[in-house]
């Protein structure tokens, strides 16, 4: 049998492990887009390791609950709900139990497994960590007449060779699907992550430590890498309370680390909230005020804030009449909404999901569901603000937010790859003298790869493929955007709008509103977003109206 202190062993163990794995974790993330897994899986781990050394447990119920809600208010982005939802369900089978047979941790496999693609949405061969679960469950499965000691090696060695099987397989969630037939090529994180987890079952089984051979890059002093920045821990923390110090008659950071406005909206009033990930300031912390959003959490850099902060920040925008909730059409965002929304539900608070996509480079037009969230969210987040202030009912603000989602369409340029603030790692390589089209906000490649053009040439190729998206619409009034990404001057954002506002009046467009800024930035990426939104006399009307943050005014002044 798998007795309670061996289960214990199990879970401390896990934070050897990680923090010896996290460079190699963070290499194969890094194909992908923002090369932060290890981090991510590290946080998780950390925690569970503190509350074991602090904290007193009885149980296997117990110690799997403790890890479920470490993983979902620690690491965040995808992983933290997928991890959190199968721990959970050991805090459900194993109550009052102080030992596991292999049965038991074949039955836990299997609800965990379920429990992962209901929360995922997600199936085997989908390129996920559920392709090393799944193997594994059924192997053990197979040897229930033997001891977990028995079998563990085997299981893991068989969760290694399914991590290992992912990179055949096409990705068809999460940033990755984005790459298509090219995410052949990468083994998949997760189910990595998923083996090393296996190796610790395994190790606590026979009462041994995991000695693992140390990776001499591994830094045990953190230096930072070009930037102004004290402590990896530290950097979504104090970016947030800069911003709440510099604009107090603003926004205001709360003891829970929830951004929100300084003067609360009117009682009766639909709250307007968000979660995301941190690294991209001023990002939707700028966008706080009046006509604009009432809370907003970061989670940690590049990754979603969890599903139970999400919810913080629910309570905090709610004045009594419910919360729409704004969700950027990434994995982690999505699946951390899905708990908030959950949870929000759970406590009787009325909300309305907004789920925001406008990258025409990862889905056409008949799939726009599946569009990632770039800059144009700005347009439903002003409108949707504009008609919260004015005290529309949530129905009709959800609707006129989704109408104007569907009329905005996005498309990004790269010039150079964002590095990582932690790592000074280069998220992607990017040629020189070359632009990608279609770059995601984590710096995932784009879908095109060209020579450098001049500015005239990038504004006229991408708004012929924006306006071509938008020309079910015959209304000749838009909203254009050019976000810059951090490392591209005000000259040349000038430059680029300049030939924008022409190519748009030679196509009798009149572009009634402008807003030419870095407002969702990418760790000084050279490039930018440029955002085109068809309005209808409505939503210009809510457009016009005042809004104030410590980043966005309108009308300017």
């Amino acid at each position: 049998m798998f007795n309670y202190e061996q289960g214990k062993n199990f879970l401390l163990f896990l934070k050897e492990i990680f923090d010896q794995q996290c460079p190699a974790l963070n290499n194969l993330d890094s194909i992908v887009g923002d090369g932060d897994h290890g981090f991510t899986m590290q946080r998780g781990v950390n925690e569970i390791h503190q509350k074991l050394m602090t904290s007193e447990y009885h149980d296997f119920a117990q110690l799997f609950d403790l890890a479920a809600v470490a993983f979902a208010e620690n690491s965040g982005g995808a992983i933290g709900p997928i991890l959190s939802a199968f721990f959970a369900e050991g805090g459900i089978l194993f109550k009052g139990k102080t030992a596991l047979s292999t049965e038991d941790l074949a039955v836990l496999f299997k609800h965990g497994s379920e429990s992962i693609m209901q929360v995922g949405d997600t199936a085997l061969g989908d390129k996920t960590i559920l392709d090393a679960i799944v193997p594994v469950q059924e192997f053990l499965f197979q040897n229930t007449g033997k001891e977990p000691d028995q079998v563990l090696e085997d299981a893991w060695k068989v969760a290694q060779a399914a991590a290992f099987s992912t990179k055949t397989m096409i990705a068809k969630k999460g940033r990755a699907r984005f790459l298509k037939e090219l995410s052949k090529t990468y083994q998949d994180a997760g189910a990595t992550s998923f083996s090393w987890i296996v190796f610790a079952l395994w190790k606590a089984a026979k009462n041994e430590i995991p000695i693992l051979s140390k990776d001499p890059s591994q830094q045990t002093t953190f230096q930072p890498h070009g930037k102004f920045i004290n402590s990896p821990e530290t950097i979504v923390q104090q970016d947030n309370q800069g911003l709440s110090l510099a604009y107090p008659d603003l926004v205001k950071l709360t003891d829970d680390g929830i951004l929100i406005r300084a003067r609360p909206k009117e009682i009766g009033k639909v709250g307007l909230a968000i979660g995301h990930g941190g690294g991209h300031t001023p990002s939707m912390g700028g966008f706080i005020g009046p006509g604009l959003l009432d809370s907003d959490v970061y989670g940690p850099i590049f990754t979603c804030a969890s599903g139970i902060n999400i919810f913080k920040a629910i309570q905090h925008a709610d004045r009594g009449a419910g919360v729409i909730l704004l969700v950027s059409n990434h994995s982690g965002d999505v699946l951390n909404a899905r708990i908030a929304e959950k949870r929000a539900k759970q406590e009787n608070i009325p909300l309305e999901v907004i789920l925001l996509g406008d990258d025409i480079a990862t889905a056409s037009r008949d799939q726009i569901s599946d569009r990632r969230g770039l800059g144009g969210l700005l347009f439903a987040l002003k409108i949707g603000g504009a008609a919260a202030e004015r005290g529309y009912p949530m129905s009709q603000i959800a609707e006129i937010m989704r109408r104007t989602n569907e009329r905005t369409a996005t498309l990004s340029v790269g010039l150079s790859a964002p590095t990582h603030p932690i790592t000074g790692k280069p998220l992607f390589e990017a040629k020189e003298d070359h632009l990608e089209i279609g770059t995601g906000v984590h710096g995932e490649a784009g879908v095109y790869n060209g020579e450098l053009r001049t500015a005239d040439e990038v504004i006229e190729l991408l708004i012929g493929q924006l306006l071509d998206d938008l020309k079910k619409f015959k209304e000749k009034r838009y909203l254009a955007f050019i976000n810059g990404l951090g490392g591209t001057s005000r000259m040349e954002l000038h430059i680029l709008f300049q030939k924008t506002f022409s190519v748009l009046h030679q196509q009798a467009i009149q572009p009634v509103g402008s807003v030419v800024d870095s407002y969702f930035t990418n760790q000084a990426m050279k490039g930018f977003s440029l955002s085109l939104c068809v309005l209808t006399d409505e939503m210009e009307m809510l457009w016009n109206d005042p809004a104030s943050g410590p980043c966005f005014h309108w009308p300017y002044r």
